[in-house]
């Protein structure tokens, strides 16, 4: 509380002057009393009435926390306007600002979910604030003036927010009239009364305010605060102010008369060139004027209260809001070529690195080639970030020649595949790869590498969320053929498909290779951070892969990982998978049914508000019927398969998980002969489409429902799948077939007709029908002696660390290991402690 009070105190310290004048003008019985009665309070009266030092007054004044933003033109966007309201919002736990930020950052942004989600929170924590939007006339924008609407209409009466401008825009608020929650403040509650005259002239200019010198002023200014500034000024240079004329534009030119008229031309033309800049520094200012009496400039205006110091931006400063608008009149007056000055500001902000506002420094100078090509060099950070909606929106207001221009037509591609459009991207994609191909561009051979590994990435990110598994193998490999190393798009885009595209050999991707997807992913740990888009398919990978393997604490640790990125980002075609595989975690590991429906109701609701295609509803469809087939609810396996025959999609890669769905109905229904025919259909297109998971959960299916009629047809489909899995160490898609699979593997053992190397990994997926837990049944298999081994291991410590520890010879630590690694099914270090991760240690120690 003491921090809030030091605050509004700094504030009004800082900001109720004029040059060195300061009037307290807000009194017990004011309309000002009356804000926080009010949900909502406008502010509106012409420049120089004093509507922002009024409301700092009052903000020092109040019991409440206060908020405050000024608008800025760049502000008047969506994501840049609710960031700035969300991040100065007075009152909210810093966890639940954050989750505000995600949303209005995700790409699946929802302005009802957004509002209703704010106002929760409101409500949740008690809020009572208010919030201050200072130049609010700036904002034309009207979706966010609906938004705004929707925002004041829905919050509790205990939060307020301010609005005070020039003139009042098209906010909605006949509803709010009419519930008495609107206070409406104007110039005529502005203007200094007689009475408040009387004390400026006893107080500040140390006179006796007589009457003829009270009208005197009040003629002149008509209560105008602006004037009363003027006339306290020009007490430092005459007596005489009866001559003055007060109108907005005579004020500008006679302030800049006695501000600036009196400095030597250098100084001059010093203010009247940075009076282009928002926020100034001395060397940008210097920059752009070409010369170094920024800092003798700067501190005389200090002095006179017309700069204002950024206190949390050291050395960045902004005039006097009244006095940059006399000196870019006055600029404009002039001769000189304002865009050059913005092209300046545009330069030292690219020297610096900060290239999105040189970005908005070029678009003020309408120089959009220079917009082009800071564009293409901001673009890979923008997309990494996932600030698609930010690239999106600069994108658009460039002429559309723009977009088939190759760099920038590359970025639009990745902006349209983020922005859940494939079939869009992919279009564009063919466009640029025909430009390259005709080779018309007159690019250098390095050059045209780069642009083929880029548009080649981008194509294989397209084909992997179309669900494409072959097309994302090709062209992740044409990727590799042009730059083995990595693309400028998504810097790990490159990583994931490395190896013949390894990431394909995922569950994810639909390959066999479990192993190989591993080793690649955990050398790419390192590099994967929680800001990187591609993390959250890093994430999901990895908790593919423990599920298969059936490590329930890191599918949980990795999808909570890959949930967070794709909520962040707005990804649907990662958050359909992660928010599938959750679901099915939850289900057959967990058993937890109603956990698993709830997932996919929230999934559901995603994809709704974000209003996304309808190949990702079949999924979420056909995800909740194999909740259906676990509980044995024939009636809703029926109903998804009425709706399913009855709008049949076409049998292809992105469609595989509903027909596999529709096996299993079948299966569950007794209907073998239909269930059969699909997988007979199906089986040639997984083939084709290096789809190796599939295969090997279509053999198994195959096998357990002609194990009762034909036996010797389902050992042999049995024995494809275990030729597929074996070296890969497939388990979950066996376990969850049943006890029929356990039946057919002993028969195979018995029959000797499982290969001898693939003994161990059989008995392996038979442990799981043993009695206990898996991590049970692995303690079971250890001896004491390699229990402590394996607890050294996990200790981290190396063989001859353990060998000194246990007073063993390396030798037999190293014969140790090699008997654990054939006990635990693994082959090194790294998988047996991942592996052991769930063993008690408790006897040992």
């Amino acid at each position: 509380m003491r921090e809030h009070e030091a605050s509004r105190n700094e504030m009004a310290e800082s900001t109720l002057k004029f040059g060195q004048m300061k009037i307290e003008r807000i009194k017990p019985d004011s309309v000002w009393t009356k804000i926080e009665t009010c949900k909502l309070t406008t502010l509106t009266a012409p420049s120089g009435y004093g509507k922002t030092t009024m409301l700092q007054e009052w903000a020092a004044q109040t019991e409440l926390e206060v908020g405050w933003i000024s608008l800025e033109e760049e502000d008047i966007q969506r994501v840049a306007f609710w960031k700035k309201a969300i991040l100065h919002m007075p009152g909210l736990p810093e966890q639940e600002r954050k989750n505000l930020l995600d949303i209005i950052q995700s790409a699946s942004y929802s302005p009802t979910h957004f509002i209703a989600t704010w106002c929760a929170y409101l409500r949740q924590y008690s809020v009572t604030g208010v919030l201050i939007i200072d130049d609010f006339h700036l904002m034309t924008n009207s979706n966010e003036l609906h938004e705004l609407s929707s925002l004041l209409e829905e919050m509790p009466d205990t939060f307020h927010i301010i609005v005070s401008g020039q003139v009042f825009p098209g906010l909605s608020t006949k509803r709010l009239i009419r519930q008495r929650q609107v206070l409406q403040i104007t110039k005529r509650d502005l203007i200094f009364t007689e009475e408040e005259i009387k004390s400026y002239i006893l107080k500040h200019l140390h006179k006796e305010p007589t009457e003829a010198a009270v009208q005197n002023i009040v003629q002149q200014t008509q209560g105008w605060a602006a004037g009363l500034q003027l006339i306290h000024m020009y007490e430092q240079f005459r007596e005489d102010y009866s001559e003055l004329q007060f109108s907005n534009v005579v004020v500008a030119r006679q302030l800049i008369q006695e501000i600036v008229q009196g400095l030597p031309d250098n100084e001059k033309n010093y203010l009247l060139c940075t009076s282009i800049l928002n926020t100034m520094h001395v060397r940008l200012c210097d920059y752009i004027v070409g010369t170094r009496r920024g800092r003798v400039i700067m501190r005389r205006l200090r002095t006179q209260g017309l700069l204002i110091e950024n206190k949390e931006e050291p050395g960045w400063f902004a005039y006097n809001k009244h006095f940059r608008t006399y000196l870019k009149e006055m600029l404009d007056m002039q001769a000189t070529d304002i865009n050059t000055l913005y092209i300046r500001a545009s330069n030292w902000y690219e020297n610096e690195q900060m290239l999105l506002m040189a970005i908005q420094y070029a678009w003020k100078a309408n120089d959009l080639d220079r917009v082009k090509q800071l564009l293409v060099r901001e673009a890979p950070r923008l997309l990494h970030e996932g600030r698609v909606d930010q690239l999106q929106e600069w994108i658009g207001k460039l002429p559309r020649k723009f977009i088939y221009q190759l760099e920038l037509g590359i970025i639009y591609g990745w902006v349209k595949c983020l922005r859940f459009q494939p079939e869009l991207a992919q279009r564009h994609a063919y466009m640029m790869e025909e430009q390259l191909l005709r080779r018309e561009l007159q690019l250098s051979e390095e050059e045209e590498k780069k642009h083929f590994a880029d548009l080649y990435t981008l194509k294989s990110f397209i084909s992997l969320l179309e669900d494409d598994a072959k097309s994302t193998l090709d062209h992740a490999s044409k990727a590799l053929i042009y730059n083995e190393n990595s693309s400028r798009y998504f810097s790990h885009s490159v990583d994931y498909n490395r190896h013949d595209a390894t990431i394909l050999h995922s569950p994810l991707g639909g390959g066999g290779d479990l192993r190989a997807v591993q080793r690649v992913y955990d050398a790419l740990a390192h590099t994967v951070t929680n800001e990187s888009m591609f993390s959250g398919y890093y994430h999901l990978t990895m908790a593919e892969l423990a599920y298969e393997w059936g490590m329930a604490s890191k599918v949980k640790k990795h999808l909570e990982q890959a949930l967070t990125i794709a909520d962040l980002f707005g990804l649907p075609g990662l958050l359909v998978p992660v928010y599938i595989l959750k679901a099915r975690h939850e289900m057959e590991q967990q058993g937890d049914a109603q956990t698993a429906k709830a997932t996919l109701h929230a999934l559901k609701d995603m994809l709704i508000r974000s209003n996304t295609s309808a190949d990702w509803f079949k999924k979420a469809e056909a995800a909740r019927t194999r909740i259906a087939i676990h509980q044995g609810d024939i009636k809703r396996i029926q109903n998804w398969l009425s709706l399913f025959v009855l709008q049949e999609p076409a049998m292809q890669q992105k469609s595989l998980f509903e027909y596999i769905t529709l096996v299993w109905s079948y299966a569950t229904l007794g209907d073998v002969e239909l269930a059969q025919n699909y997988i007979k259909k199906l089986l040639p297109l997984v083939k084709f489409g290096h789809r190796i998971s599939a295969e090997i959960e279509l053999y198994v299916i195959q096998a357990v429902l002609l194990y009762q009629t034909d036996r010797e047809q389902a050992l042999l489909s049995m024995k494809d799948a275990l030729r597929l899995s074996a070296d890969h160490k497939y388990l979950r898609t066996f376990w969850k077939n049943g006890e029929t699979v356990r039946d057919m593997l002993n028969e195979l053992i018995e029959t000797s007709e499982v290969p001898k190397k693939h003994q161990k990994y059989v008995e392996q997926i038979l442990a799981y029908w043993s009695e206990g837990t898996t991590e049970q049944k692995l303690q079971n298999k250890l001896t004491t002696r390699e229990l402590q081994l394996i607890y050294h291991l996990q200790l981290g410590k190396r063989n001859n660390e353990i060998a000194e520890d246990l007073d063993l010879s390396l030798g037999t630590v190293k014969v140790y290991f090699h008997r654990i690694y054939e006990k635990l099914g693994v082959k090194n270090r790294k998988q047996a402690k991942e592996l052991a991760a769930g063993l008690d240690f408790s006897d040992i120690l």
